[in-house]
């Protein structure tokens, strides 16, 4: 060590400089390639997505603290608790070519799943907050739900409504649909991400196809109509917008940006001199992908920060899923009322203004102008109810 020490001093001051600055150098740069190691380790741990938790709606209330529950809730509760069982039971995956199905068993419990639909369906919207999401950070907390016990629940009610007015026709079977929506909206609440945007508007879905094939089946009494009506539009003023799950997986980027910047700083810092803010890039891209549909999203790694190529999801495919299903939504409102005699206009989401009419076989058909905002006489992306919908 004496020896190094001699040799740097018997070195000229310049050469001295050199050698010091050779070595600070030799030390950042090592210090960044560790540095970026370690943020490709976190990367790849952000990407390994290992077994995920789940609280269960009927735990909810409880771990969030409220102990004066009304019994309405926790009738509703029981008989989401229920359907889950019979769900994961009685609905049969497709095979061979042939959609989701009942299984035959099911007969023997239509008692108890129609007091489970019925209870969980009875639950009041207010109490629906109890389920709201505190927007805590998303990468420690637990789902509310199983997504796929929620799909699975939706696809099961669907079947039995049908497999209800079939077996008992003169009945109301319009609690079924308010089930569906409950169902939709507190996953809407719970689930406020994109990823549980865009479960909601799958439920919506499902219910939007089972109310059409009865529908068009003739399956409904006019006291269905009008109940079906009511809820249809409850749906649709209740429905969070896209913007919310925006602005919802915003948090959730910064958050994830956070984890990854304490476990490497140095990193992150290089990057973020390199390509500038990258909470600024973020919003200009969500703002501009929902604002101009001429946008094209090109998230290169000469121009943006590598980050935002894993965290930034694909907005304007959610929106315009959300904007389908809402538009059916209206469609529905529209081909309601005109059943139940009613006059009323109903906004086309795509384009603000009233529903688009047509006459069909003697028969008043409602749609939306789709994405493209023209009229194209329901063809090309015009929206219209699905016919022969599968659940």
């Amino acid at each position: 060590m004496r020896n190094l020490v001699e040799k740097f001093y018997s070195l000229s001051p310049v050469k001295r400089l050199l050698a010091v600055v050779s070595i600070l150098l030799l030390i950042s740069v090592l210090s960044v390639i560790f540095s970026f190691s370690q943020l490709l380790m976190q990367v790849k741990r952000f990407d390994e997505v290992g077994p995920v938790k789940e609280i269960g709606f009927e735990n909810i209330p409880a771990h969030k603290g409220y102990k004066n529950i009304d019994d309405s809730v926790t009738l509703a509760l029981n008989g989401w608790k229920t359907l889950a069982q019979m769900s994961e039971k009685f609905l049969l995956d497709p095979a061979n070519k042939l959609p989701y199905r009942l299984a035959d068993g099911v007969a023997e419990h239509d008692q108890e799943i129609t007091e489970a639909i019925r209870s969980f369906g009875e639950i009041d919207w207010k109490y629906l907050l109890l389920f709201a999401s505190p927007q805590l950070d998303p990468l420690d907390s637990p789902l509310a739900e199983s997504f796929r016990k929620i799909r699975y629940v939706a696809r099961f009610m669907a079947l039995y409504h049908r497999r209800f007015k079939e077996a008992r026709p003169e009945e109301d079977s319009s609690f079924i649909l308010a089930a569906q929506i409950k169902l939709a909206r507190m996953t809407d609440l719970s689930s406020p991400f994109l990823i549980g945007k865009m479960i909601s508007v799958a439920i919506d879905g499902i219910a939007i196809r089972d109310l059409t094939s009865l529908l068009e089946d003739d399956l409904l009494n006019q006291t269905e109509l009008e109940r079906s009506l009511e809820l249809i539009k409850s749906s649709l003023v209740l429905d969070r917008p896209v913007k919310a799950a925006m602005n919802d997986e915003y948090i959730f980027f910064k958050h994830a940006y956070g984890r990854l910047y304490s476990q490497a700083p140095l990193g992150m810092w290089v990057l973020e001199k390199i390509y500038g803010d990258p909470f600024r890039q973020y919003q200009n891209m969500a703002t501009q992908m929902l604002q101009d549909p001429g946008y094209k999203l090109d998230i290169s790694l000469f121009s943006h920060n590598p980050v935002l190529a894993i965290a930034f999801p694909n907005f304007r495919k959610a929106n315009e899923v959300a904007r389908q299903k809402a538009c059916l939504k209206a469609i529905l409102i529209a081909e309601l009322s005109h059943r139940t005699g009613r006059t009323v206009s109903v906004t086309d989401p795509w384009s603000g203004q009233p529903l688009k009419t047509r006459q069909k076989d003697g028969k008043t058909q409602f749609y939306g102008v789709g994405p493209n905002g023209i009229d194209d006489n329901a063809s090309g992306d015009d929206i219209l109810l699905p016919e022969n919908p599968e659940i």
